[in-house]
């Protein structure tokens, strides 16, 4: 498949997914003849016992679903092998020996895989060694990963040939022998050496995939491709076709859970479908905010998510409302005041995390409640802009929130102490070393974002008092896990996680902390990083982070530390073309006239290199905020 129908086949997709949307969800594909496969008797626990035929659908069988019965998964043939994944939609998947290692372990028969080759099972098994590792696995859900794609793709053939297609790009990024994502080449346009052939095997099961879900639809197939298909792309670094990826499962998210068909969506992924869907809504949340500063084109062009903001105006909803729903999809509220004393196992940590996050979605709609009445978006006057940054984050509701907020952090952090320091003095290759180090991360990453304390924004002294312990902690806990983590890495693909925010926290570091030494230290952490976060290009957050770096010398020049931190207010960025164009405002001061005024500088990010050239150019728009440019476009008004 050449690189031209490879784009061309995603286009379609993305065409396809649209129609997936709207479709009668009521219409099953028409059976097809199975006389050239041999006899199975895998059949699901509730077709066995009613002695009938089972379709053998994932995760629950069609025979279930038409008939309104509870599916009861599936069981392994062959206990003494290796652990097969058991689904159960009821709960979340388990593996089907207690006894078995914690790697999950997939029986590859080509028979029962619908792989006909020896490179398609290498690839397979590959892609399984990606879904299990550390840093896929670092925040949350990690069973999504380790448990049910691995299950999923092994029934579906368009999530097979998508999982061979992520197997076969990893096996080009090894053998190329890139140390990093960060220092892959170019994709190759021709096919020049040996090991540029898994590149184009790799394109070929990508198209594969395609074709066999528009040949023959599935509902509950098209959102765990839609997340395959993000993650193919961003590990050959496309985002902008990652993002339209994004768009379009976010739309079939919308439908599922807002649409009016929503509960036959939601019953053909079985009886009790939330687990499932809540798990990979999670991941569509957290990209879904990162493409709020990452652009498909430029600023002009509108946002990145562009049919779900249109779903989302049809149905008099916005954007905070949506990421509100997904996080109560997949972390039910808790009440904060039921916090144990102490938690006796990460699952009790992460699940207090989780119920923090769902709150933190409810900022944005209480932050834009505080700019209605405000023009604060397209103001171009710097006093009048700074005025009303004051008054924004002195407002009672972010106020109440945040003080909520910060008590709950403490509990969270007094009852999680004791069990964090225990499993630190444990194995630090043990999973459970590794996990209550990034949950810590997590817990951290709310006061590193403000989320507890915006107000101390406006205050350049408590800001260096308060945050700066909390940024050191950060750091520390940061180059502890990258170390453990590259120890373990095998290959550049291993460092993908769609999960993982840690760069994007470095950069807020390099920001906003106001210790010039620890400043500095997150920016060399930024250069080094060996992760793929997400849609972030990492080399263009660590560009940023140095020019802003430059760009603080020449700010701390001139006036009190008040004043240069209220030019640093006006700081703001956007990543333009899918990541790979930096767009940085801030204040600069006029040689000429001595005045300090707003400029604006791009930068286009290449491959591999550490050096890039900033242009100044015209200020984008009206002159105020950035987002204020998007703001303006017609179909952003509830973006």
């Amino acid at each position: 498949m050449t690189i031209q129908e490879h784009a061309l086949e995603a286009q379609q997709w993305e065409q396809g997914l649209v129609i997936l949307g709207g479709r009668d969800p009521g219409k099953d594909k028409e059976k097809r003849s199975r006389t050239s496969t041999h006899k199975v008797r895998t059949g699901c626990i509730t077709c066995k016992k009613r002695r009938v035929k089972c379709d053998e659908g994932k995760p629950s069988c069609r025979n279930c679903t038409r008939s309104h019965r509870q599916c009861g998964g599936y069981t392994a043939l062959r206990p003494n092998g290796p652990a097969l994944v058991c689904w159960n939609s009821k709960t979340r998947p388990t593996r089907a020996s207690p006894s078995s290692p914690a790697a999950l372990q997939v029986r590859l028969d080509p028979d029962t895989l619908g792989i006909q080759d020896d490179q398609g099972v290498r690839y397979f098994r590959e892609f399984i060694t990606l879904a299990q590792g550390s840093w896929t696995n670092s925040a949350f859900n990690n069973e999504l990963w380790e448990v049910t794609l691995p299950q999923l793709a092994h029934h579906s053939a368009p999530l097979r040939h998508a999982a061979m297609a992520i197997g076969a790009l990893s096996f080009w990024h090894r053998e190329a022998a890139h140390e990093s994502l960060r220092a892959a080449k170019r994709r190759p346009d021709l096919l020049a050496v040996d090991r540029d052939s898994h590149y184009f095997h790799a394109l070929s099961h990508y198209g594969k995939s395609l074709r066999v879900q528009r040949e023959q639809p599935s509902v509950q197939d098209a959102l765990f491709l839609s997340l395959l298909l993000i993650f193919f792309e961003t590990l050959q670094d496309n985002r902008k076709t990652a993002l339209s990826h994004l768009n379009h499962g976010s739309c079939l998210l919308l439908n599922w859970i807002s649409g009016k068909d929503g509960n036959q969506f939601l019953n053909m992924l079985g009886p009790n479908p939330k687990s499932v869907l809540g798990s990979i809504a999670d991941i569509f949340r957290r990209l879904a905010l990162q493409a709020y500063s990452i652009l498909f084109s430029r600023i002009s062009d509108g946002p990145s998510l562009p049919n779900l903001v249109t779903g989302l105006k049809t149905l008099e909803s916005n954007v905070e409302t949506f990421m509100l729903r997904l996080g109560l999809l997949t972390h039910p509220t808790l009440n904060f005041d039921n916090i144990p004393d102490v938690f006796h196992s990460l699952d009790e940590f992460e699940e207090y995390i989780s119920a923090l996050w769902v709150t933190h979605t409810n900022l944005g709609q209480i932050m834009k409640d505080a700019m209605k009445g405000q023009d604060f978006l397209n103001t171009p006057v710097e006093g009048i802009i700074t005025d009303i940054i004051d008054k924004i984050l002195r407002n009672n509701q972010i106020q109440e929130f945040s003080t909520n907020t910060s008590q709950n952090m403490e509990k969270i952090d007094q009852a999680s102490r004791p069990l964090f320091d225990r499993l630190v003095m444990s194995d630090k290759q043990s999973p459970s070393y590794i996990r209550a180090i990034h949950l810590r991360l997590q817990l951290l990453s709310f006061s590193v974002q403000f989320v507890n304390d915006p107000a101390i924004y406006l205050d350049v002294d408590s800001l260096a008092t308060k945050q700066t312990p909390i940024y050191r902690e950060y750091l520390s806990l940061c180059n502890i896990a990258v170390r453990a983590f590259t120890e373990q890495s095998k290959t550049p693909a291993q460092q993908l996680s769609l999960q993982c925010d840690m760069a994007w926290h470095l950069l807020v570091i390099s920001f906003f902390c106001r210790d010039p030494l620890t400043r500095d230290e997150a920016v060399w952490m930024l250069r080094d990083y060996p992760g793929q976060d997400g849609l972030w290009n990492t080399r263009a957050l660590y560009h940023l982070a140095e020019r802003n770096r430059t760009m603080e010398l020449r700010n701390a020049s001139e006036g009190s530390f008040e004043e240069q931190w209220k030019r640093l207010w006006r700081r703001e960025f956007l990543f333009e073309d899918g990541g790979d164009r930096i767009v940085f405002r801030f204040m600069d001061k006029d040689d000429t006239t001595g005045e300090w005024s707003k400029v604006e500088e791009v930068a286009e990010i290449g491959y591999g290199s550490l050096q890039v050239k900033w242009k100044r150019q015209p200020i984008t728009g009206s002159g105020g905020f950035l987002a204020g440019e998007l703001y303006a476009t017609s179909y952003m008004a509830e973006y």
